[in-house]
């Protein structure tokens, strides 16, 4: 649910802020990990800008709440950005420790 969830972020916020030409989302598993890249070609961002909070406006949530649920999960989220171009880098660990109840009582 958090990869779903970080692709229609990301893209949302390409739709309305990037003015991007291609947008690009790759999904790969690395080890233990899976990872998902969103790359577009846009305007860019600082992301040292990142507000630590959502805005008096209300806006912001995007990447605050997204950063927080892949925190949440043990996993991490890096914004790059620069010269017009933005990658949105996450990575998750695998959960293989929610099935090994099942798979213990299945091998005694």
């Amino acid at each position: 649910m958090t990869l779903l969830r970080a692709a229609q972020a990301s893209l949302a916020n390409v739709t309305a802020h990037a003015n991007a030409t291609t947008a690009v989302v790759t999904l790969s598993f690395l080890g233990e990990d899976v990872t998902m890249d969103i790359y577009d070609d846009g305007a860019g961002f600082d992301p040292a800008t990142l507000p630590s909070q959502p805005r008096p406006d209300g806006t912001g949530y995007g990447l605050l709440s997204l950063r927080e649920r892949v925190l949440a999960l043990g996993g991490s989220l890096n914004p790059e950005s620069g010269g017009g171009a933005t990658v949105i880098a996450l990575r998750l660990p695998l959960l293989h420790h929610l099935a090994a109840p099942h798979e213990e009582a299945v091998h005694e």
